[in-house]
């Protein structure tokens, strides 16, 4: 009979890199880029982060992390409390039940399955947010917004791989 202690997850300073720089990028989020004459949606940067650590390293994106930056999404976005808590934790539960299929796979790949799960989830957002306010809301803001959230996926993962490679 063999008493083997179960094998933790453990993880020292590193360990809270993801939900460090994830939390910047939500600050990044709220940045006011534009002008009046020419105001420019932002992608949707944190969903991303979420999106590319859940993919590599799952461990180190909990539910309990994806809830508190999808709280304050909602509190500092001025959204109904529980939209961008929803969309992380449906991206995390998401991943978690398809990673076994695309893992290991091309960028391409990844940046599809990407633009598929975030259309379906701005599009349940737009859902949401059409039931709160009571009328039918204009769905061009959140496929533009859609839009612009995949197309970054690229950039925002290539700078996120470049940081993961260089700090673990």
């Amino acid at each position: 009979m063999s008493f083997r202690r179960p094998v933790m997850a453990t993880f020292g300073a590193s360990g809270f890199l993801p939900l460090g720089f994830t939390f910047v990028l939500a600050i990044v989020m709220l940045l006011p880029i534009g002008t009046g004459l020419a105001n420019v949606t932002m992608p949707h940067l944190v969903m991303i982060s979420v999106f590319y650590w859940m993919t590599h390293r799952p461990l180190l994106m909990p539910y309990g992390a994806c809830a508190i930056l999808g709280f304050f999404l909602d509190l500092w976005l001025a959204v109904p409390l529980g939209l961008n808590m929803l969309l992380l934790l449906l991206t995390r539960l998401f991943i978690i039940n398809q990673l076994k299929y695309f893992r290991g796979r091309s960028r391409f790949v990844y940046m599809s399955v990407f633009s598929g799960m975030s259309l379906g989830l701005f599009l349940l957002a737009w859902l949401v947010m059409s039931v709160v306010k009571g009328q039918m809301l204009s769905v061009r803001p959140v496929l533009l917004q859609w839009l612009i959230t995949a197309f970054a996926y690229a950039p925002v993962g290539l700078l996120l791989s470049r940081m993961r490679r260089l700090l673990m």
